[in-house]
């Protein structure tokens, strides 16, 4: 995930939001691994928040995988809009990696020339129910909030 890509969404990030976001290209492959690790991640603290009780391993994984999950309430809406709150630091960098299934948001955080580079985390992960028309997706900030617009491909024109 280290090349950039000058979609439409890429130029409106950089423009509105004075590179506080960056896009990246990704694949589905690596998307799959982010959220395989992001739901172990929270099936183990669903764990840890039920005082570490054995016996519910798969409750655990499909309550975090559910949790991942952007919920389409309509069927008929053209996409889908995810808010992505971006914390208004010079020091921290939020990523967005989209692919036609899922978009990922990432944290990067910058230290000091006394602190280490910190590295980014994943901030949350969203799966997709359709496929998306990832040359159509917008971004628009307001107030320390992303709005991320995407719509569906092949979604029919409303009436």
């Amino acid at each position: 995930m280290n090349e950039r890509v000058e979609t439409r969404m890429d130029r409106q990030a950089r423009k509105r939001v004075e590179n506080w976001i960056i896009t990246v290209e990704s694949t589905e492959e690596q998307h799959l691994e982010i959220i395989l690790a992001t739901i172990a991640k929270r099936a183990q603290q669903i764990f840890e928040e039920r005082g570490c009780k054995r016996g519910f391993e798969l409750d655990d994984w499909l309550t975090a995988e559910q949790e991942l999950y952007c919920e389409e309430f309509d069927g008929n809406i053209p996409g889908f809009h995810v808010l992505v709150e971006c914390p208004r630091d010079s020091r921290v960098t939020t990523i967005l990696s989209l692919t036609a299934h899922s978009l990922v948001v990432f944290r990067s955080r910058t230290g000091h020339a006394s602190e280490p580079n910190c590295g980014s985390d994943v901030q949350s992960v969203h799966l997709f129910s359709k496929e998306l028309d990832l040359a159509q997706a917008e971004l628009k900030a307001v107030d320390g909030v992303l709005h991320v617009c995407v719509p569906k491909k092949n979604h029919p024109a409303p009436r």
